[in-house]
């Protein structure tokens, strides 16, 4: 059985041989195998190294079943150089988009002012290396701050859906028979964050409902048609949508209230379009995990166990409804890094023993890891899985 037979049969609920071993494999661990230090300006898809054909190397190099992410659209990001990029931060129709940069070798403070007939809309994002191989992405000042830059973003912004599908294509073909191709999107919560501070949002429920339920109910339309435009390729086998801000410190009823129907949406709709749905949430879950079973995706990863989560696994395979695939559960933030092989191997045993007779599994750490991890430590895990995954 190929990677993508087991892979497929796994979101299937189907018989396989074995657990897939498949680790949330994210691009820095890629540079860091080929010895490529990327830029801060191109890190998504640079120039002068082919990321995605190396993602594919990289797993079979461990023996992983390929969970190839890198089939994405990373405008979401708002690099400008990106030669992907076809986000809302490109001049349009009455969107006339001004830029201010300052930089140097690793990092950049960017200034976008958009000009509009109604008002300007302003956003401050930086762009920063905090290793060899990581860059990361935070604002500063999002966008949306009032209902008046709301009203000018529905009013001007260009369509959702111009935007640049090539990477996914490429994840495809790279991919092969090897796994699956995982295209990464926001929910309908996290979306809005895209746009909106995260602390104001949280507040609009409660301050204003109508004015929170009209900018989600935009910003789920607007992922709904970016991710059916992904699913047309034909390349798409998995949508992972990004859950990791409505975690479990939200609570059971403000997640029932206020983001439940909305993410159920959009499950539903990528269902339509032909893809399986993998819901990612990588921290607390205890309180709304049950929620989960109403929400109709087909897995959840990532079963982040103490301290950086709370989901107990004994209690996850009670609660999580049989036929729903999990994901995760080994710790890569310090275990993975510090742990020796031998002691791995007896944590990726002792997970497969429990997870096993429910069947459903796949073998994942519960995020992605640092530059830290050692090599060994990786080899010992996908080991493991080999010898204890076998149905």
């Amino acid at each position: 059985m190929n990677g993508r037979e087991r892979l497929l049969k796994t979101f299937r609920r189907e018989q396989v041989d074995r657990v897939p071993i498949s680790p949330f494999l994210y691009i820095n661990a890629v540079y860091k195998m080929f010895g490529y230090t990327p830029s801060v300006e191109t890190y998504w898809d640079p120039p002068d190294f082919d990321v995605v054909e190396s993602y594919v190397e990289y797993c079979d190099h461990f023996g992983f079943d390929v969970m190839h992410i890198m089939g994405s659209v990373f405008d979401m990001y708002n690099m400008v150089n990106l030669p992907n990029d076809m986000s809302v931060f490109r001049a349009g129709d009455n969107w006339d988009v001004t830029v201010a940069e300052e930089e140097n070798e690793d990092a950049k403070r960017r200034t976008l002012t958009i000009h509009t007939p109604e008002g300007d809309l302003r956003e401050v994002d930086n762009f920063r290396r905090t290793s060899t191989y990581i860059a990361v992405f935070a604002t500063d000042e999002h966008l949306i701050k009032t209902k008046a830059d709301f009203e000018i973003f529905r009013k001007y912004a260009p369509p959702a859906n111009v935007m640049d599908c090539r990477m996914i294509t490429r994840a495809k073909e790279a991919t092969g028979d090897k796994g699956l191709v995982i295209t990464c999107i926001q929910g309908a919560f996290n979306t809005l964050n895209v746009f909106r501070k995260l602390d104001d949002m949280m507040m609009d429920p409660i301050t204003d409902e109508g004015f929170y339920r009209e900018m989600i109910e935009y910003f789920l339309g607007w992922v709904i048609k970016r991710v059916k435009k992904m699913i047309d390729t034909g390349a798409v086998d998995v949508v992972e949508i990004g859950g990791n801000l409505a975690t479990g410190a939200v609570g059971p009823e403000f997640f029932t209230k206020y983001i439940l129907d909305y993410e159920k949406l959009l499950v539903d709709e990528i269902h339509d379009a032909g893809a399986y749905v993998l819901f990612h949430n990588c921290g607390d879950a205890d309180k709304i995990m049950h929620l989960y079973n109403q929400m109709g995706m087909d897995c959840w990863g990532y079963l982040t166990p103490p301290p950086f989560g709370d989901v107990d696994l004994g209690r996850a395979l009670q609660v999580i409804r049989p036929d729903m695939v999990l994901r995760g559960n080994i710790d890569q933030v310090e275990f993975m890094i510090n742990a020796k092989p031998e002691e791995i191997r007896g944590r990726v045993r002792d997970l497969l023993l429990k997870v096993k007779p429910r069947g459903n599994f796949i073998l994942s750490t519960t995020d992605w890891w640092f530059d830290e991890m050692p090599d060994e430590n990786l080899q010992a895990f996908a080991d493991a899985g080999l010898e204890y995954g076998q149905y």
